[in-house]
């Protein structure tokens, strides 16, 4: 499969579907919609998200099969083995979304044969494109990207992505500086792209975290839980960053 047309045109359709995703964003920051039913809107924007993306896919990838976030009877919500999944998150970061906070984008990573092999992580506000294809780097907006050769903690930015309450324990203190943005994939891509030297994730999903894993490892860093072990989703936490701040950190 030629991954390099299948990277432009998925993010064709990618782009094309942000001018929903745009107009819903608008009516949130335009106070058209009662702080009380944001969340229900937001949550009916990331279905029709969702919906438009895998029926987009499906007419070219007709065999393939498809894990993501929301309820649908055209995609599972745990992952499956088949040769062809299409992992999608259509709004990494939906609190921000809800809450006209400009930091969330659309998520998508292709697996053939269980291996993660294509990533696309979009943010539509400020037009930046994260993609990774499988042994061939990582990009932010066509250019190539590489993660920080920081390796002490002490002087290292975090990107944190906890739950309530957290089981964290004293992890983030050893670090310089924390930053919880409350969007998984692109908190990943902040890593892959030397904003933040590392990230901890506490139990992310797959759609959480394939797409901007995939983009990270392709820029150089290591994926682990807190064991140094490959990160599976029994695991408590999920550590991004180079290998020597990570072995440092723990």
């Amino acid at each position: 499969m030629n991954y390099n047309a299948m990277q432009n045109k998925v993010f064709k359709e990618i782009r094309a579907c942000c001018q929903h995703l745009l107009q819903a964003y608008d009516k949130l920051g335009n106070s058209f919609i009662a702080q009380e039913k944001r969340a229900s809107f937001t949550q009916r924007i990331d279905q029709d998200l969702q919906s438009e993306l895998i029926s987009i896919l499906s007419q070219t990838y007709k065999d393939h099969v498809f894990v993501a976030e929301e309820p649908d009877e055209n995609a599972s919500q745990e992952m499956i083995d088949a040769e062809h999944v299409w992992v999608i998150d259509p709004i990494d970061g939906s609190h921000n979304f809800a809450n006209h906070i400009p930091f969330f984008a659309i998520s998508i990573c292709y697996y053939y044969e269980g291996i993660a092999s294509v990533a696309w992580v979009y943010d539509p506000i400020h037009d930046e494109l994260f993609t990774a294809i499988e042994g061939r780097g990582a990009t932010l907006n066509q250019k190539r990207i590489r993660c920080s050769l920081q390796s002490q903690p002490s002087e290292t930015i975090c990107g944190l992505e906890l739950r309530k309450p957290s089981q964290i324990n004293d992890l983030p203190s050893l670090v310089a500086t924390q930053r919880k943005m409350g969007a998984t994939a692109l908190t990943l891509c902040y890593v892959a792209s030397g904003r933040f030297d590392m990230a901890i994730c506490e139990r992310p999903r797959i759609w959480d975290y394939a797409a901007g894993a995939l983009i990270a490892k392709e820029a150089g860093a290591i994926i682990t839980n807190e064991k140094q072990q490959p990160y599976s989703e029994q695991d408590q936490f999920l550590l991004v960053g180079n290998g020597k701040l990570i072995k440092n950190t723990l």
